[in-house]
């Protein structure tokens, strides 16, 4: 892929039947306060049936600054390796098709990257305003889905918090770290797993809360259970490469025994879990809910429009 030298960051947001969303995330993108040339945007279609696009060719942007690409249905991990693989910017920044960016949203990643050098960032997501917000939706907003009350120094951020819903990081980290792991067919743990890995590489990752976007994505209790069973496969998937970082999934013997065995039994998840939804669910008991993230698109399903389903991805 040519590099475009005025092209400082690729926005890359995997899709999957969201084009209506989509279409507002794109809006959003395109009227930021950044200069237009230092960025562009790329749409990667996870296989999408909807008008996907259609859409994506209806939105008027400038020349070469939003792109669309498609591949079969594969999940979000290989959606994200293919628009990193075709970024014209030095940085990419990940977001969702369900996430509704603020104004100033890549300048503020712009500026901590000048700011803070070769870092990655995370920015902060919230429910969008237009949403009622119910009192589960509450809590998960506290700590139970993203665990941005977690992070203790915002100078030194662990994997845990490297949602792709909203964050940022110099294409030659992914390069090194040899890109988002494709066994995730779901949206849940391999952004983090990138994260870890690119760390072990020597990256540092920053928090910047004034970079938000807003996830415009109602859940309720139902769906998020039903997610949760996708979460604890994820987390099984992932302890069998890491199990050095059974300890941060919640896993004690018994638990990394269970995981171990790829939750083929109830497990019980106790509240003494991680806040932020990626250890064990935050009191009560749950079927396999161990990680914190489940499937794209909004079903139980590999696509690559969400995180979690209800989290953007």
């Amino acid at each position: 892929m040519r590099r475009d030298v005025g092209c400082e960051l690729t926005v890359i947001i995997p899709t999957y039947n969201r084009c209506g969303l989509l279409k507002r995330a794109l809006e959003g993108l395109l009227r930021q306060t950044a200069r237009a040339e230092s960025y562009e945007i790329v749409v990667v279609d996870d296989g999408s049936t909807d008008d996907t696009a259609a859409v994506v060719e209806g939105v008027r942007a400038p020349a070469g600054r939003l792109r669309y690409l498609r591949q079969e249905n594969k999940g979000p991990a290989a959606a994200r390796n293919l628009g990193a693989r075709e970024a014209r910017g030095k940085i990419v920044l990940f977001t969702g098709d369900d996430c509704l960016p603020d104004d100033g949203l890549i300048e503020e990643h712009l500026r901590a990257h000048g700011e803070s050098g070769d870092v990655g960032v995370v920015g902060h997501v919230t429910w969008h305003p237009e949403l009622e917000i119910t009192p589960f939706m509450a809590f998960l907003e506290e700590g139970a889905q993203f665990g941005f009350r977690e992070i203790e120094d915002a100078e030194n951020v662990g994997p845990w918090h490297f949602y792709t819903a909203n964050c940022s990081v110099q294409r030659h980290w992914i390069q090194a770290a040899g890109g988002f792991d494709e066994d995730f067919k779901h949206a849940a743990f391999e952004d983090v797993e990138l994260a870890y890995r690119m760390q072990r590489e020597g990256l540092r990752i920053v928090y910047r809360p004034s970079a938000r976007t807003y996830h415009h994505h109602e859940t309720t209790l139902e769906r998020h259970l039903v997610r949760q069973r996708l979460c604890g496969r994820a987390a099984a998937q992932f302890y069998r490469k890491h199990p050095e970082r059974g300890g941060a999934l919640g896993a004690d013997d018994y638990y990394a025994e269970v995981l171990r065995g790829g939750l083929g039994i109830r497990v019980r998840a106790r509240g003494s879990g991680r806040a932020d939804g990626r250890g064990a669910a935050a009191g009560g008991q749950a079927e396999g809910a161990v990680g914190g993230r489940g499937a794209g698109g909004g079903e139980a399903r590999v696509g690559a429009g969400g995180v979690w389903g209800d989290r953007p991805r």
